[in-house]
């Protein structure tokens, strides 16, 4: 199974019955993992505060048939990814506990919109400003045996702490260094344990301010949850282009651009340029872009997703 969603997946992989980092989904009991898919703001009564942006759909292992409207809203403290950041938060000053958080638009900067903005008014050439980090978002925690990877879209997300979420053994911890190493991410917190850091060295490197630079611009890695399900990660540097990665992958990663024409595609890839989940009003792409496509067979697709 192949995953990459805008909005936020929860993945568990354990390799000890007693943890103390695992997924807390809406009613605060473990899972393997689940995901959230957060709605625009819409006038609209289909899901709970949706009027006010806040609104999300939710889907976890023991329900994998649709996603649902959650009954909760997302600033609330009783809902799935309250639950389980707040495991972290529980023991953020605790330096035996990695982590680090990372994001384009990192908690207390300047929107995008608004640098570009100033790069107009005042004339900078916007190529010497090009983006010097990945265009990704998360968080990853660790103790010892077990914790989380939570990949999200979510701009200024979180508070100096903290959707796309897996939960994983500490073996994993160092393929998914070595994936974020390949991301190249703006960190902005973290701190990685010198118990950790020798069996992490792609983690270590990347926290100091390194990352993967040259000819090999991919890194394709299985992971697995402690149910057995298993997660194909794919992570691409700033060198990346179409000869070097999957050629399903659709190249649709700003508003407005199109999938170039590939004849050598075994499947019809296409993106999504409208969205309707549940019940809830249809809306474009434009209102929430998604960056994503779906590629495979009618009766076993597979959604891509752009952004790590």
């Amino acid at each position: 199974m192949e995953l990459f969603n805008r909005g936020i997946c929860f993945e568990v992989i354990s390799d000890s019955p007693q943890v103390s980092l695992r997924l807390q989904p809406k009613s605060n009991k473990d899972v393997d993992w689940f995901m959230v898919y957060k709605m625009p703001k819409e006038v609209d009564n289909s899901v709970i505060d949706i009027q006010q942006g806040l609104a999300f759909y939710y889907m976890d292992v023991n329900d994998q048939t649709a996603l649902k409207p959650s009954p909760e809203a997302l600033n609330s403290t009783s809902q799935a990814i309250a639950y389980t950041l707040n495991q972290f938060y529980a023991v953020k000053d605790d330096k035996s506990i990695f982590h680090v958080m990372f994001n384009d638009e990192p908690y207390g900067t300047v929107s995008m919109s608004s640098q570009q903005a100033n790069r107009i008014s005042s004339r900078i050439d916007p190529m010497k400003l090009a983006v010097q980090f990945g265009h990704t978002k998360g968080t990853l925690f660790f103790n010892g045996q077990t914790g989380v990877w939570l990949v999200h879209s979510v701009p200024k997300f979180p508070l100096r702490i903290s959707t796309n979420i897996r939960i994983l053994a500490y073996a994993q911890l160092k393929d998914i260094g070595t994936q974020l190493y390949y991301n190249h991410p703006d960190i902005y917190s973290s701190n990685l344990p010198t118990t950790m850091a020798a069996a992490n060295p792609d983690l270590a490197k990347l926290i100091t301010g390194d990352y993967q630079k040259g000819a090999a611009a991919t890194s394709s890695m299985t992971l697995t949850t402690a149910g057995g399900q298993q997660f194909k990660s794919f992570a691409k540097s700033a060198d990346f282009n179409d000869a070097s990665g999957p050629r399903s992958l659709s190249k649709a990663g700003d508003v407005g651009s199109e999938v170039p024409l590939d004849c050598g595609n075994a499947y019809p890839v296409n993106d999504a340029l409208s969205i309707k989940v549940g019940a809830s009003l249809e809306f474009k792409y434009t209102k929430r872009p998604q960056q994503a496509g779906q590629v495979g067979a009618e009766d076993e697709p597979i959604c891509l997703h752009w952004r790590y």
